[in-house]
């Protein structure tokens, strides 16, 4: 059900893809730009399930993925312990696509804990493409705004992020020196 969309538009799950490949350019942004300047929310918690999307947009497709992550601590935002959120990705996982600027957020898999910094949607939250539009909201609560600096990923043995993105904690290994991090930037 897409309520708030318009245009010939449907959303479902799926399994197998086309060889896909999009590119796109990221904004510099500073640390305190990433952490401070958008209202995200960040939080910590665990990765329970993700599904592949297929966005169709009036005959042409965009392919995602909906990750569900239950919080287990929240830093900043209207998010609260022990909620399981859904946030969509820029990419799917684990499939033939390749989605330029998506490294961090391809990593995750279900059962990875990690620091995320999504932006809860609201009515101004869309994707049009082909006369239609897609209201982010029927589809989930929150989005990343890249698939780069809005997430560190803990997985077994490394810890994933932007390095290139927070030069001041470039050498960190775990998601401790990533949540004190985040207490010390967050305003």
């Amino acid at each position: 059900m897409l309520p708030n969309s318009t245009g010939n538009v449907s959303v479902s799950y799926v399994d197998k893809f086309p060889s896909v490949s999009k590119l796109s350019d990221l904004v510099w942004l500073t640390e305190d730009e990433i952490i401070n300047e958008e209202e995200t929310d960040v939080f910590k918690g665990k990765i329970k399930n993700i599904k592949n999307i297929e966005m169709d947009f009036d005959g042409m497709t965009e392919y995602r993925s909906i990750a569900k992550i239950k919080v287990d601590k929240v830093y900043r935002g209207e998010v609260r312990e022990g909620d399981t959120v859904s946030i969509l990705l820029p990419c799917p996982i684990n499939t033939d696509v390749w989605v330029e600027d998506t490294g961090v957020v391809s990593a995750m898999r279900e059962g990875l804990t990690g620091i995320f910094m999504p932006i809860k949607y609201n009515e101004d939250s869309y994707i049009e493409m082909n006369r239609a539009k897609i209201h982010l909201k029927d589809l989930t609560e929150y989005g990343f705004f890249d698939g780069e600096r809005y997430a560190f990923i803990e997985a077994s043995d490394e810890l994933i992020f932007a390095r290139w993105a927070f030069e001041s904690i470039k050498d960190a290994n775990s998601l401790e020196e990533i949540e004190q991090y985040i207490l010390k930037t967050i305003r």
